[in-house]
């Protein structure tokens, strides 16, 4: 226990000395769907523009009622650009923010969450993000300036993107090849018109209030946090313990358990924290979403 004490106040000084005495706290950031809650560690000091940017939005309750609008198969799904709050408002554009400038260098391995963009356009995303369902580092870190990865699943959120990828998914484009709605996951459909209760809907994309050192998101920064760091320290692809959100689990993220070991903040819960779609829209709504084709 001496030994072990021994080394972490060495790797907290030698943290402080390469000055991650300031570092930031990571945002972990909670999906909540019908198939279940998706978690994900933003990389906050890696990607500080995407990750203000997703908060913006977020926090602001613009990705209320919005749904997966896109499943491809081993590749992505993808969503935050539509919403149906219900059957007899239907379908909706999210409001586009000012577009955000690109920061890649995360790699795009499966679990990470990424924002789509326009082609030929690296500094054009806005509202849309996208899961990583494989590893697909070797097409998306380098094309169109390469896309920003700026979070990462954690804990057991991928069963639950697994399992939204495994879905039906219908060809609702009416013949426009230009549609963002040509691969259109959903639940429980056999035919007819689409409601509300067949798409893959998020009540809520908010942050959880959890202390900046809780690595398992029980509300509580303790020895079982302190444990998940030592197991991971040195991962690039475990995000868990990735407490300053900087792409890698180092001695900066003890520091950050370090400072709020002892918080209890009770039951985590959500509180906020300070591709052209418009025609496409219009030619679905004319479809009445329905009449559809089944994509697999």
């Amino acid at each position: 226990m001496l030994r072990s004490r021994s080394i972490l106040g060495l790797l907290a000084g030698f943290a402080s000395v390469l000055g991650f005495g300031s570092a930031v706290h990571a945002t972990v950031v909670r999906f909540t769907s019908p198939m279940g809650t998706i978690n994900v560690r933003l990389y906050n000091t890696a990607t500080p523009q995407t990750t203000a940017n997703f908060l913006t939005y977020a926090n602001s309750g613009a990705w209320v009622d919005t749904f997966i609008h896109r499943s491809v198969s081993g590749f992505v799904i993808q969503g935050g650009g539509f919403k149906f709050p219900s059957d007899a408002v239907g379908l909706q554009n999210v409001t586009q923010n000012a577009a955000v400038v690109n920061e890649p260098g995360i790699s795009n391995l499966r679990g990470t969450i990424a924002m789509a963009k326009l082609g030929g356009d690296p500094n054009s995303a806005t509202n849309q993000w996208f899961f990583n369902l494989a590893d697909n580092s070797a097409n998306l870190d380098a094309q169109n300036g390469g896309f920003t990865a700026f979070g990462r699943v954690v804990g057991s959120g991928m069963t639950v993107v697994d399992a939204m990828a495994a879905l039906p998914a219908y060809d609702a484009s009416g013949g426009n090849p230009n549609s963002p709605f040509t691969d259109l996951p959903l639940r429980n459909y056999t035919s007819g018109a689409i409601l509300k209760e067949n798409l893959v809907t998020f009540s809520s994309i908010l942050p959880l209030n959890i202390p900046a050192g809780d690595y398992n998101f029980d509300g509580k920064a303790d020895a079982a946090d302190l444990a998940i760091w030592k197991a991971d320290l040195g991962s690039k692809t475990k995000a868990e313990a990735d407490g300053n959100g900087n792409g890698v689990v180092d001695a900066a993220d003890f520091l950050v358990w370090q400072r709020s070991v002892g918080q209890n903040l009770g039951n985590p819960g959500i509180s906020a924290v300070p591709e052209p779609a418009t025609a496409s829209l219009v030619i679905l709504a004319a479809c009445g979403l329905g009449a559809l084709r089944r994509r697999r």
